[in-house]
């Protein structure tokens, strides 16, 4: 077809500085001057004749001008774009049926003309029975149109087809498709019969035994208004049930209480009943998970002796109202000769019965300091303290006079799950303890550690940890155990390595922390005083709780998706933060995305090579049956960490599935396409417009800047100047 070749002028323009209000105020200014001269001489001949020449005037000083553009419009390519997100599988038959009628009508004519599907993503597709599957949990139209016109693909592309019920999730938006013109075919209807969960929101994290509560919108189309039980399940089992009224094509919102019962994650499921006119009962169940854990952190202190170390500690652990503490501090043993009655000197006994046989296990962290057990009677119960750390306990202990080798810890069932080694009771005990003041040296290597980390940069931390005040005095140990990390040393050095002063490790399930020194309190009182800036103690102390109590935040590995809940067989996203225990990232390492059912078999996998800082990312295609899953990273045979995700039968992309014809007919009709209300109703690809103009020139045109013009302006400016001298004017 030969191009149509079309002649347009562009807007009108000034070319005075100040461009249209400027020549606007000419435009007053002249007329005012020619209504003087008017009312001034009450003679219309020289009226017409000072109007004639101010407007040569304003034509001269205002100089408007306008661009001359020449167009031609030829045949481009015309592409079919259809719709595979899970609202196309409604309706009997199916939408996605309609499709693949129409697209089997137009496939005789098909030739040279591309398909592509769109969901989640954008893919192109051969013509062919499987090109219209409904399986994406997302539907981007907006996001697949522009990546069309901005891409390889849009050359000599003039139109696009797009079939779809135009339930898209980010067509309320503005969209940029440049000079691609976009025709629309409807599919689906608007009078479907559907009652619908459209939101079920609650909150991520809720806490053991405390009351919580999930949000839940009802919608009802077609049904003339319902009045339905929304049933809150966990485990098949009914948790809470409520009535909510929903008026026809309007919503309700009702809130159902729950209270976790168990630690751990937890899966809830919300339902209405299903009409049996329902069109879409899939979206009538909705779940939402829930990380359950305790509201406040219990800790458990025990000091074998008053001192400034314990003093802090103890008011740093008090003043944090996230804390459950409970502390017993030690003034006395049986030995001792006070001179007065036992219940003169004690509010209560030491309970250590009912501390480590009955309620050990509701404590997060278990911490001695400065603590002797042999005075107490306690050895029996340190197997007990052993094997809570081993089933997921924390355990840390405090230097001192009474601490490791000085405690007589040497050996016993406690020295198993320590990460130190003790030196052995037969050790002077001047050879236990150090008294001199010392500041301690960080490992640079790991000052990424969150216990080191006192700054952004690791540099930082190093130089920040060297200005703080010098401690008093360290308990010896023999070295670190294998696999333990060492975050500071002492500087005397002992068999040609320096002396460890803060370990961690783990002891079956359980972590455990070793700091050989009771004058940490000296970064918080003495470098305030001394500086001003006491959070170095806080600091420390805060992450080393989280630490030990597994905070998420601290994990050195960490994956997470980009969304809780999914439908079937979606789009699932992946980030990765991929650090070893000291901190350290795995740089440019291959690792392993999987994706895991609940008894672990692998349903989905993805091998990257993570970056110079860990991280890593990778898209797998979600599980095609309900339920909870795992998104987990491994490294060779060892898992790093692991995420939790649901997928549902419904989801937000079935939540509203009526089709939305208005959103389509605005799509065409702003970029001038065709609107098609029916598969049906469309004509053959070749009558769609898929038309492209093109600019062949552009020239600005500016009569008034004419010497002609200006030399007519002169000449009608002098006439007037000798007519008005002839007959005796100023």
């Amino acid at each position: 077809m030969d191009p149509e070749v079309v002649d347009t002028l562009g807007p009108l323009r000034f070319a005075v500085p100040g461009g249209s209000l400027t020549a606007g105020v000419l435009a007053v200014v002249f007329a005012a001057l020619v209504l003087w001269e008017h009312r001034r001489l009450r003679a219309v001949r020289w009226t017409v004749l000072r109007g004639g020449t101010a407007a040569l005037a304003f034509l001269l000083t205002a100089q408007p001008r306008w661009s001359a553009q020449r167009l031609e419009r030829v045949q481009g390519r015309v592409a079919v774009l259809v719709d595979a997100s899970r609202s196309m599988a409604i309706e009997h038959p199916s939408r996605a049926q309609h499709v693949q009628h129409l697209l089997e009508r137009w496939d005789g004519e098909a030739e040279g003309v591309p398909l592509w599907r769109f969901g989640s993503e954008l893919q192109t597709v051969p013509w062919g029975p499987d090109a219209s599957r409904p399986r994406d949990d997302e539907s981007r139209l907006a996001a697949a149109l522009e990546e069309l016109a901005r891409g390889g693909e849009a050359e000599g592309l003039g139109a696009v087809v797009v079939v779809s019920d135009g339930a898209a999730n980010d067509l309320d938006g503005p969209i940029d498709v440049g000079e691609l013109r976009v025709h629309a075919v409807r599919v689906g209807r608007e009078d479907l019969r559907d009652d619908s969960l459209v939101e079920v929101h609650a909150d991520r994290v809720a806490f053991l035994r405390q009351p919580a509560k999930v949000r839940v919108v009802v919608r009802s189309w077609g049904g003339g208004g319902i009045d339905v039980p929304v049933t809150l399940r966990e485990d098949n089992e009914v948790v809470t049930e409520a009535r909510v009224q929903v008026p026809d094509g309007g919503e309700g919102v009702v809130e159902l209480p729950f209270t976790p019962r168990r630690l751990g994650r937890a899966v809830y499921h919300v339902s209405i009943p299903r009409a049996d006119d329902d069109a879409v009962p899939a979206n009538n169940e909705r779940a939402f998970l829930v990380r359950v854990g305790r509201d406040r952190l219990r800790v458990l202190l025990v000091a074998g002796a008053p001192s400034w170390d314990v003093r802090f500690l103890r008011a740093f652990l008090k003043q944090d109202p996230s804390i459950d503490l409970i502390s017993f501090f030690i003034l006395r043993t049986g030995s001792d000769m006070p001179m007065a009655e036992p219940e003169e000197l004690a509010l209560i006994p030491f309970p250590t019965d009912e501390l480590f046989r009955e309620h050990l296990g509701s404590f997060d962290v278990v911490i001695f300091q400065n603590f002797d057990y042999g005075p107490y009677q306690m050895a029996g119960y340190l197997p007990r303290i052993r094997d809570y750390v081993k089933r997921g306990g924390a355990f840390a202990m405090v230097g001192g006079d009474r601490s490791f080798g000085s405690g007589g810890y040497a050996s016993t069932p406690l020295e198993e799950v320590l990460p130190v080694e003790l030196p052995s009771a037969s050790t002077p005990a001047a050879r236990l303890v150090l008294t001199d003041r010392f500041r301690p040296r960080p490992v640079a290597e790991l000052a990424r550690h969150p216990l080191l980390a006192l700054a952004n940069d690791p540099a930082a931390s190093v130089a920040r940890w060297a200005s703080l005040p010098p401690l008093d005095g360290a308990n010896v140990v023999r070295r670190a155990r294998p696999g333990a990390t060492t975050l500071m040393v002492h500087p005397r050095r002992r068999g040609g390595r320096s002396l460890p002063l803060l370990v961690l490790g783990t002891a079956g399930q359980g972590r455990v922390l070793a700091l050989m020194s009771d004058s940490s309190w000296r970064w918080g009182f003495t470098a305030g005083g001394l500086t001003g800036d006491a959070s170095a103690f806080e600091r420390f102390w805060d992450r080393a709780l989280r630490w030990l109590a597994r905070d998420p935040n601290l994990e050195p590995a960490r994956v997470t998706t980009d969304r809780e809940r999914y439908g079937p067989e979606a789009r699932v996203e992946l980030r990765a933060l991929l650090r070893d225990a000291s901190y350290r990232p795995y740089a440019a390492e291959p690792v392993r995305f999987v994706l895991v059912d609940a008894v672990g078999e692998e349903l989905a996998a993805a091998d990257v090579v993570t970056d110079a800082e860990g991280r890593a990312q990778a898209v797998l295609r979600g599980p095609a049956q309900e339920g909870a899953y795992r998104a987990a990273v491994h490294r060779g045979d060892t898992r790093l960490c692991e995420e939790h995700f649901l997928v549902e039968r419904g989801g937000q992309e079935l939540a509203d599935p009526r089709s939305q014809p208005d959103r389509l007919r605005r799509l065409a009709e702003s970029t001038g396409g065709r609107y098609v209300d029916a598969p049906e109703d469309a004509p053959s690809l070749d009558a769609f417009d898929a038309s492209v103009t093109r600019r062949r020139s552009l020239d600005e045109v500016a009569p008034f800047a004419h010497p002609a013009f200006v030399a007519f302006a002169a000449l009608v400016f002098s006439l007037e100047w000798w007519l008005r001298r002839r007959a005796g004017l100023r």
